[in-house]
């Protein structure tokens, strides 16, 4: 059991972490993108807002270069670029005249507080964040057709690693294109962000896999320690051990488990008690007639008995055989009841005529024990569907067993009324010993007796109302018992009733 408990408490294991894992990393890597992407958004708006800055200062002129028009307008030049650079962060830009050639390069300032400009005609022009001196001719061409361009990416290899750009033309007089303008930022385009994050999450996932490794296994310990206690039980129940019993610990699934599981024991270790009980009752009725009957027929046949009393001891003998078979009929009835092997021939019958014969039937009995006996019947005929002679075995059971454990003189009143529109229900009161309350629950268990000293039922094995119930269930009816002992007790049994 500990090598099942542990392997339950691995995969229980294994199943959490795991989808603790794929949730965790699908939800961070989710965060993480949309971050990433949000912050390459804002870069490229903050680019967009500093190319529009500068598109609205130049003024076209036919008459010189792009790189005269910049230089005979430096501190205007100066002026917009600061203003570029405050309201961005990170932020470079390039202007490059219409063939694509670079002529200028503009960043901020080492003390954040001007603009530094550079002119590619300079001795000193030299941009470590560009590798080309040209715009790329696949980009100029796509600004030409498109009129701006952004992309995180190294701008077909005119930036030395990859950037967040954003590049629109500059449009002179008559629609003719003057040159380009291109503001970036060499940023990762959130590649460092999104792996900061994912580094977050992995050791946010770690710290929360470690916890919920140890509540995982106290769970499991907890939920396991009382289904080891189960197992353990039923392995005492197979070595025939019934008075095993689990612990019941709070009120949740498995407390109701074990809850079950120890009322299953009860009932295990009642039948267990029983079926001993049985044995003993049936060893008995089977050993005292057959030692009744070996004993009279070695007196008849050596002639220790004599002729005269012959017939009188073979009258005994007689009713003992009867009592074996009665027994042994008992016995095959149950079995062919649990196996199924019994059919029931279901016809309208006359229940009320029926119970007449079977008192009449009684009727020395009756006289023995000088009972009262009253009829208390709705009609005088009523009708019921069921097998005949399976009802009939039902109905002189309950009757005969009435007789038994009543007392002398007592009061016995056979009932038969309509119950509903669908229902018959037939009962026998009797004044006697009754049943003990806490054993009303048992009394259709089979091999069960009340009579456990067996000085009112001499002949009984405990299985006519065992027989009894399987036939009425059989027939979809219902039969209970109420009682107060030592006062008096009521059968009752409902059958449909013929429409």
């Amino acid at each position: 059991m500990r090598r099942i408990f542990r392997a339950i408490t691995t995969k229980y294991m294994i199943i959490f972490m795991s989808l603790i894992i794929i949730t965790v990393f699908v939800l961070g890597t989710m965060i993480a993108t949309i971050i990433a992407n949000y912050s390459v958004d804002k870069k490229t708006d903050e680019l967009s807002t500093s190319n529009v800055m500068f598109k609205s200062y130049y003024v076209s002129s036919p008459d010189i270069s792009i790189e005269e028009n910049l230089r005979s307008s430096q501190k205007e030049l100066e002026g917009i670029l600061r203003a570029v650079f405050l309201t961005t962060e990170s932020c470079q830009m390039i202007v490059a005249d219409n063939t694509g050639r670079v002529i200028m390069h503009a960043s901020k300032s080492a003390d954040n507080a001007s603009a530094d400009i550079r002119y590619f005609s300079d001795d000193s022009f030299k941009v470590s964040a560009l590798s080309l001196s040209s715009l790329p001719t696949e980009i100029q061409k796509s600004i030409d057709r498109k009129g701006n361009v952004s992309m995180n990416s190294n701008c077909n290899g005119l930036f030395n690693q990859k950037a967040i750009w954003y590049a629109s033309s500059l449009v002179g007089e008559g629609g003719s294109i003057d040159g380009y303008v291109i503001s970036f930022n060499l940023s990762d385009g959130g590649e460092d962000l999104f792996a900061s994050m994912l580094r977050s999450i992995s050791l946010t996932a770690l710290w929360l896999l470690i916890v919920m490794l140890v509540a995982i296994y106290v769970v499991s310990y907890k939920v396991m320690t009382p289904l080891r206690e189960m197992s353990n039980a039923a392995k005492s129940f197979a070595r025939g051990k019934f008075d095993v019993r689990v612990p019941e610990r709070g009120n949740d699934e498995v407390a109701e488990l074990a809850k079950s599981f120890n009322k299953m024991a009860i009932e295990v270790q009642s039948k267990d008690e029983m079926q001993k009980q049985f044995l003993s009752s049936v060893s008995h009725d089977l050993k005292t007639p057959m030692t009744t009957i070996a004993g009279f027929i070695d007196g008849i046949l050596d002639g220790a008995i004599p002729a005269e009393k012959q017939d009188q001891y073979l009258e005994i003998i007689k009713n003992e055989v009867q009592r074996l078979s009665r027994l042994v009929s008992s016995l095959l009835d149950i079995s062919r009841l649990q196996a199924g092997a019994r059919s029931f021939e279901l016809k309208a019958f006359n229940i009320c005529e029926l119970v007449r014969q079977t008192i009449f039937s009684l009727e020395n009995q009756f006289l023995e024990k000088k009972l009262d006996v009253e009829f208390d019947f709705e009609k005088y005929d009523m009708f019921v569907i069921g097998d005949k002679d399976a009802i009939n075995q039902v109905v002189y059971n309950i009757c005969h067993n009435a007789i038994k454990f009543s007392y002398d003189g007592g009061k016995y009143i056979t009932s038969i009324k309509q119950l509903g529109e669908s229902n018959v229900c037939f009962s026998v009161y009797n004044e006697g010993v009754g049943i003990p309350e806490e054993e009303i629950p048992f009394v259709f268990d089979r091999f069960y007796k009340t009579d456990k000293s067996r000085g009112l039922d001499k002949s009984g094995v405990g299985l006519g109302l065992f027989i009894s119930k399987a036939i009425i269930d059989a027939h979809n009816g219902d039969i209970k018992v109420e009682s107060e002992a030592e006062k008096w007790c009521k059968f009752s049994v409902t059958l449909e009733k013929q429409m």
